[in-house]
């Protein structure tokens, strides 16, 4: 498995939720031409080298350097494809005599309630562009920590095994949160600093001058929260070089976890739009997997790469192992 296998899948389900359609990605006999194979590696190419653009000297802002020439190709490819589907959804929107809420797609919702039509096109399109790679690299190290570390996969297997004895019983909101071991391992996975999955910080551009810490900072100027710093401090968290859930459950036996400590989603009125689905998504899988599967990593340790996250760079070559109830 690799994770532009997982990124496959999930370009498919954010395509289903934030655009209202099946984008195809899941043919196994996809062309390098068709439509789906390109969305796929448009969202790839551009998330995979933001960083790239961002971190490194800015050579693109003096002249079109071939790797901001080919992203801003993608992105252009990418914004064309889901300015189509979206213009469907406008479409189908405008046809329906009676609007009930309940009966609306997520984008047809974004559309209905955002008076600015601009700004309706802006929240789908990042849904959909933000939220194929971050979940799909999410997944890939969620997946990893759980094979390589089998005794936190044991208790996890217990839990589901507790909430839904019959591995076949569909799942609702009502055993999602009773799955509190599920829920915080994910939250260490984002939290640990040393090998899994993590965004380098949350960014915000000044709107105007602003003085913090006693750094006075003028307007335009990109501060980042760096989660990645603060999510291993011992000031705010007991024991951060030790990858323990339990910190994150109601009894955590006395462990220290500061709220703002972690922030994989961002915080406040510019908080990720689709942090709700993603943590759906996630909680989901990991239900209907390792309660049925097992799953075991016999290889050389993967290293971790820096994306648009951190995540393992390599194939997971899992054993998965079906579970006798």
């Amino acid at each position: 498995m690799k994770c532009l296998e997982i990124l496959t899948m999930k370009s498919t389900s954010i395509g289903r939720v934030s655009l209202d359609v099946r984008l195809g990605c899941l043919d196994p006999n996809l062309s390098e031409n068709s439509e789906p194979q390109k969305i796929i590696e448009a969202a790839k190419y551009a998330l995979r080298n933001v960083a790239i653009l961002e971190l490194k000297f800015p050579f693109w802002r003096y002249f079109p350097t071939p790797l901001w020439t080919r992203y801003v190709e993608n992105m252009d490819y990418f914004i064309k494809i889901c300015t189509k589907h979206i213009d469907a959804a406008m479409e189908r929107l405008k046809l329906k005599t009676v609007i009930d809420e309940n009966d609306l797609s997520l984008v047809e919702r974004i559309l209905a309630n955002e008076p600015n039509q601009k700004t309706a096109y802006i929240l789908a399109l990042d849904l959909i562009l933000v939220g194929i790679d971050t979940i799909s690299m999410a997944v890939c190290s969620i997946l990893y920590q759980l094979a390589t570390r089998p005794e936190q996969q044991e208790k996890l297997y217990q839990e589901l095994k507790r909430i839904i004895p019959n591995p076949n019983t569909p799942l609702n909101t009502k055993l999602l949160d009773q799955m509190e071991y599920l829920k915080a391992f994910v939250k260490e996975v984002f939290r640990y600093q040393f090998t899994t999955c993590r965004i380098i910080g949350n960014g915000r551009t000044l709107q105007q001058d602003a003085v913090i810490q006693g750094y006075r900072i003028p307007k335009g100027v990109q501060v980042v929260f760096p989660t990645l710093i603060t999510g291993s401090m011992e000031e705010f968290v007991n024991q951060p070089e030790e990858f323990i859930p339990e910190r994150w459950m109601k009894k955590s036996d006395g462990y220290k976890i500061h709220p703002f400590a972690s922030l994989p989603y961002g915080y406040g009125a510019r908080m990720c739009l689709g942090r709700r689905f993603a943590d759906l998504e996630i909680q989901v899988l990991l239900a209907k997997l390792i309660r049925s599967y097992k799953l075991e990593y016999h290889h050389e340790p993967l290293e971790y790469k820096v994306t648009f996250m951190y995540a393992p760079d390599g194939e997971l070559r899992f054993k998965v192992i079906k579970r006798d109830e």
